[in-house]
């Protein structure tokens, strides 16, 4: 770190560095990676990351409102 004094101009010269930096971690194409599913018909399938993840959503938004019912019937029996 530089520390620069009231009247000081410094220039500072803008390199590409962020945006190939950037670049690296987003793939230009969609990617399809392979799962493995053991209690389904063809356990090795290849899904779309996007895809996988609307998935996921669902399932854990899924797991979500059942959880919720378990703990307000949980609540309901303390109460009791």
């Amino acid at each position: 770190m530089r520390v620069i004094g009231k009247n000081e101009t410094v220039q500072v010269e803008a390199t590409a560095t962020s945006e190939t930096f950037r670049g690296s971690f987003v793939p230009s194409e969609s990617v399809s990676h392979t799962s493995y599913h053991e209690l389904s018909d063809k356990p090795v399938q290849e899904v779309d990351e996007i895809n996988q993840l609307h998935t996921n959503l669902e399932l854990l938004y899924s797991m979500k409102t059942r959880f919720s019912f378990v703990m307000r019937e949980v609540r309901y029996l303390l109460k009791a």
